[in-house]
């Protein structure tokens, strides 16, 4: 029997930990502490030393352990930890809610170690070990966690503050970086806290900031590990500013020690306008509302409902059945308005094994959306692919931004042979653009005059229907006014050998309807 006392020196070997199978559970065991340990969709088929729990990726909840209350403090701890599949770990250890280890993996089937972490935490403490990311965290499995008693009084304040705090905007996302602090007394940990207004109050002694990593509110903190030197603010609006200022800090629980005085580096950075054009994930175990065509052979693109990224469903092609047949199959996105955006982009994760050609992406703006794709122009796209072995691997970003037009379409062409089929499996598919500053979606969406040609180099023709007083202006992608003039002419000659190669914005302004509409051009 355990008894019921709990003992500030020890450790967890998962004895009593229930799960050995592959299907993820919620559950409760007793530690060898002697509380009641908690878990949340973990899994036991991939030991360390059996039987060990394995956390999940991309899990409707995500994956955790947390233990009971241990008392008599925390001095440091360690853990083992291994990648039990393809995709790299990244799991949070939290002491008291509070942040105190990242640790990451690159490779699979490798046991590690944390190394000894110092927490220095008096009186009760529990322990969390959390996925660091809910959505591309990869299964980890952890055992053997080890801590030492707490058996010192807390030390000075840091001596001094990290430098070169910089904010970075990416799509719906802001990426803060620096460089760890030096000095006397080394931090254990950063708190970084975050506002949508720069009015950033610094923390008090003695209270722990929780990590809030959620910026809907308008305001979020992050604790990280001394050492990790980066963080990122997730899920964020397009165009909009954040502020952020980052202070070292010692101890734990009410004995926590910032560096609150001077000046804490502090950064801003805008979010681009950014929005989400189309994604698709399949995890409503349909390939729709993007598009299969089937060119040749009896085999169609279909959905795989186990084995795509987090163990759920995925879209999947092969020529295999009964041997290998030759094939032809697309699968095609819904049409997308690409005038009214710039800096398309399109990710997706692909997986494929056994040999035969590979698959394949492009894009057009002249397809009808329904017949063979054959028989229009498609423009290949570039793209990093699996290696095989059913191994997932990111795209990148692949550039969608050298195509334009009110009808654009992205697809992957799958092919096979009477003696190679590959099956290819996709994931994750989200195609992204920005927005123009300063112009109305429905005025792209609406326009009725043609651009030709589209991209161009030296000149392009903007015509209408009829001849009537017209305003036309070029745009920069900042919004800015490049060239302006007013015409009736129904074909305007548009001279393009002044302006630098990219993206620019055509706006018409009907001056007798009073009607503004829009369109995008490339200039080559």
């Amino acid at each position: 029997m355990f008894s019921a006392v709990s003992f500030g020196q020890g450790n967890e070997t998962f004895a009593n930990y229930p799960e050995t199978g592959n299907a993820y559970h919620d559950g409760t065991f007793l530690g060898l502490d002697g509380s009641t340990w908690t878990y949340t969709q973990c899994r036991g088929d991939s030991v360390i030393v059996a039987p060990s729990p394995t956390f999940g990726k991309k899990r409707p909840i995500t994956s955790k352990i947390i233990s009971g209350t241990i008392h008599n403090g925390c001095g440091t701890i360690s853990f083992d930890f291994k990648q039990p599949f393809s995709t790299a770990a990244n799991l949070n250890l939290f002491v008291n809610g509070l942040l105190v280890k990242n640790v990451v993996t690159t490779t699979q089937g490798v046991l590690e170690n944390s190394g000894p972490i110092v927490v220095n935490a008096p009186g009760d403490f529990t322990l969390m070990f959390k996925q660091a990311d809910s959505s591309n965290s990869g299964q980890v499995t952890i055992d053997n966690v080890i801590w030492t008693a707490y058996s010192g009084g807390p030390v000075p304040e840091p001596t001094n503050y990290p430098t070169n705090f910089v904010a970075t905007p990416s799509p719906f996302s802001i990426n803060l970086s620096w460089v760890d602090a030096v000095g006397v007394q080394l931090p254990a940990a950063y708190l970084i806290l975050a506002s949508d207004q720069d009015n950033i109050v610094a923390p008090v002694d003695g209270t722990p900031v929780p990590d809030d990593a959620n910026l809907a509110d308008g305001h979020g903190a992050l604790n990280v590990p001394q050492g990790i030197q980066h963080a990122t603010f997730a899920n964020l609006p397009g165009n909009k500013q954040f502020f952020f200022k980052i202070y070292p800090y010692t101890n734990s629980g009410t004995l926590i020690d910032y560096k609150n005085d001077g000046t804490a580096p502090s950064a801003n950075a805008t979010t681009p306008n950014t929005t989400v054009i189309n994604s698709q994930n399949f995890n409503n175990y349909s390939l729709s509302p993007w598009v299969p065509y089937n060119v040749i052979g009896a085999q169609v693109w279909t959905i795989d409902s186990i084995h795509g990224l987090d163990g759920g469903p995925c879209a999947k092609a092969s020529g295999y059945s009964g041997g290998s047949n030759e094939n032809e199959d697309w699968l095609i996105s819904p049409a997308m308005n690409f005038n009214l955006y710039y800096n398309e982009l399109m990710t997706f994760q692909s997986a494929y094994k056994y040999a035969g050609p590979a698959l394949e992406a492009f894009i057009s703006n002249d397809y009808d959306g329904s017949t063979d794709p054959n028989d229009f122009i498609w423009i290949p796209l570039t793209a990093t692919w699996s290696s095989g072995n059913w191994v997932w691997t990111s795209s990148g970003n692949v550039n969608l931004s050298g195509v334009s037009g009110p009808q654009v379409y992205v697809a992957f062409k799958y092919l096979s042979s009477t003696t190679e089929s590959a099956t290819w499996e996709l994931d994750d598919i989200v195609i992204t653009g920005d927005l123009l500053d300063g112009v109305n979606e429905n005025s792209a969406q609406n326009a009725t005059f043609t651009v030709y040609p589209n991209p161009s180099s030296i000149q392009c023709t903007v015509g209408f229907a009829s001849s009537e007083t017209r305003e036309i202006k070029l745009l920069s992608v900042i919004g800015s006014v490049v060239f302006e003039t007013i015409t009736n002419q129904q074909n305007y000659k548009l001279n393009l050998q002044h302006f630098s190669k990219g993206i620019y914005f055509i706006q018409v302004h009907n001056v007798n309807g009073n009607t503004t509409q829009v369109k995008k051009l490339i200039v080559q």
